[in-house]
């Protein structure tokens, strides 16, 4: 393959690979499948030699299944002339921003205006009653030096605590909450002590009563599956042991209250059902049932809602800044929005924006202000090795600036954050949005691939902008031992991301250049005419710096995901559709059990 044999040269050239400056095993054959490549090196003997003794090995394993699908993936491809070849090639959304970046402002800003914007009289005029808030906590296995004898339960639940630790992870998340990690670096007891300090304000200003409180539904989505039978419990404990709620009630599902839920309201589910309702596996399951549940809360528990609002339990609303910047509260920006109009695209689409987006400001640049980017561009010296492949952050960052920190109000927004978004009960309904279940990175932003293929009357669903709907994010305040030891996943996650939203796109009935385009810049850079070639190169590259614990696992991990998305993501996507549409038809059509109300109401906390 003479392409993938020019890239390898040049990647050569850049890093000096050499099996002797390698880590252990793993790592020396990251650096001799590159040497391998070009005849010439001083070590390619001995690398080639190498490779072949190793042949059984995870990564030799994900090499050998990549191969034969790079051949077809290059076919006819050159590295193209230009500053930066591999952007060309990879991640052309990063030319244009580091070298048309004004260009690349002025298209943001002229696709993503609307026209004719027909508000709705009163989307939401009690908060606090009409409005859903929703979060995900993702739970794992005690730290190796944290003591699990401090948490006050009983012997059944350090039992389930050893068996979890003795069952191979399942699931893998950014940065979830060790059991018995100490209070002060708990993302679940920092996110709802502050939330409910910001409902205090919304109680002085008058936008909710003294003695009302909002609901607050947690999905708990856990690293170990024996977790889900003791999640409920040990959510509870944490809480009524720190916290002293007076503003929230909080309702938690884990997969095991899910599948109690499916039995009790839709007792003739078929598998497609079940497979969709849940929260365990990638972050797609949860994401979209953190949307889907609000139909069913209105159904069951509370007839007068009319919308959910998702947050992290790692950010914060900061009231004070809120106020001072633009002179509203939390509430009063999510209500005084075009949350729930009808508009026109730059296009002449009509446009439902039932959907509605904020942003975030990270908590160590908030004193500089509300619209401050939570990512900047590279500087120039500050890439991470991948970067010479792909660099999302240039795309990413212009987009931050021109979409999620906008502060005009005629606008959609396609670049949204996994926190402070909303969709109303009336949306869902109409186009049924759902990220598929495979999706393990970047849920939020594969959300809407479903909205554009989805148009109902000739109208699509999309976000509103909320100009100062910013949330305070306060991760690396607290979280630094969840966040260090979760990593290995997140990055791999990164790769898997590629893949996952390049076979995605094949299967959209939009043509993959036009979906890139509908996404452009930020989302849509990571669908790729060559994802295998982006996630092979780019896990050895990697590897060449990293050592056995991430690459034996990771290669299987990814060997598993091409095989998934070869032969089962199709069939996958189709199956979600159908259980999504059970789900809302049900919704519509059936009466739901008496069975099923008290089914959610046992998914309550008690925190008396």
């Amino acid at each position: 393959m003479p392409v993938l044999n020019d890239i390898c040269a040049r990647l050569i050239h850049e890093n000096s690979f050499s099996i002797h400056k390698a880590k252990d095993l793993s790592s020396q054959l990251c650096h001799a499948w590159f040497i391998a490549q070009s005849p010439r090196h001083t070590e390619f003997n001995q690398s080639a030699a190498l490779l072949e003794q190793n042949s059984n090995h995870p990564v030799m394993l994900f090499i050998k299944s990549c191969l034969p699908k790079i051949e077809q993936e290059l076919t006819g491809m050159v590295i193209p002339e230009s500053s930066h070849p591999f952007w060309a090639m990879f991640s052309p959304e990063a030319i244009d921003c580091e070298q048309n970046t004004a260009a690349v402002r002025e298209i943001i800003q002229t696709t993503r205006t609307i026209s004719h914007i027909h508000k709705p009289h009163n989307l939401l005029s009690d908060v606090a009653e009409e409005l859903l808030l929703t979060s995900n906590i993702l739970l794992t296995i005690p730290l190796k030096n944290d003591d699990i004898e401090r948490v006050d339960l009983d012997e059944p639940f350090k039992q389930t605590i050893r068996t979890a630790q003795n069952e191979p992870q399942k699931y893998w998340y950014d940065h979830p909450i060790p059991i018995g990690i100490p209070a002060k670096e708990n993302e679940l007891l920092y996110g709802l002590s502050h939330l409910d300090r910001s409902l205090s304000i919304e109680i002085e200003r008058g936008n909710m009563a003294k003695n009302q409180k909002l609901t607050v539904v947690l999905s708990c989505s856990v690293t170990h599956p024996s977790l889900a039978t003791i999640a409920k419990k040990y959510v509870e404990y944490e809480i009524r042991t720190h916290l002293r709620l007076r503003h929230i009630q909080v309702a938690l599902f884990s997969e095991h209250e899910c599948h109690a839920v499916i039995a009790a309201t839709f007792p003739k589910a078929s598998s497609n059902l079940k497979q969709v309702f849940g929260v365990n596996g990638a972050y797609g399951r949860h994401y979209t049932f953190l949307k889907a549940i609000a139909p069913l809360w209105q159904k069951t528990l509370n007839p007068k809602l009319k919308a959910n609002f998702k947050i992290d339990l790692d950010q914060v609303f900061d009231q004070s800044m809120l106020i001072q910047e633009t002179k509203k509260s939390a509430f009063e920006l999510i209500v005084q929005s075009n949350w729930g109009a009808d508009a026109v695209d730059n296009k002449g689409n009509g446009v439902h924006l039932g959907m509605l987006a904020g942003g975030l400001v990270n908590e160590t640049d908030a004193h500089q202000g509300l619209f401050t980017p939570d990512v900047n561009p590279p500087n120039g010296h500050d890439y991470d090795i991948f970067e010479q492949l792909f660099c999302t952050r240039w795309p990413q960052a212009i987009s931050t600036q021109e979409e999620i920190l906008s502060k005009r109000n005629d606008i959609q927004r396609v670049h949204v954050t996994g926190g402070t978004n909303g969709i109303t009960i009336d949306a869902l309904y109409q186009y049924r949005p759902f990220t598929p279940t495979f999706i393990h990175r970047a849920e939020d932003q594969a959300f809407i691939l479903s909205a554009l293929a989805n148009p109902v009357n000739d109208q699509y669903l999309v976000y509103s902008h909320r100009p100062g709907l910013i949330m305070r994010h306060d991760k690396e305040a607290f979280a630094a031992r969840a966040m260090q030891a979760a990593e290995a996943g997140k990055v791999l996650g990164d790769i898997e991301r590629v893949l996952f939203f390049s076979y995605y796109a094949k299967h959209h009935p939009i043509d993959l250049p036009t979906l890139k385009q509908s996404l452009y810049p930020f989302s849509g850079t990571f669908i790729s005419q060559t994802p295998i070639t982006l996630a092979l190169i780019r896990f050895l590259l990697e590897g060449s710096t990293k050592c056995s614990e991430y690459l034996d696992s990771g290669a299987l991990r990814l060997t598993q995901c091409l095989d998934y998305c070869e032969n089962s993501l199709s069939s996958t996507l189709e199956a979600n559709l159908k259980g999504w549409n059970e789900y809302y038809d049900n919704l519509i059509e059936s009466k739901i059990p008496i069975d099923a109300h008290r089914v959610l109401s046992n998914c309550l906390l008690n925190l008396e």
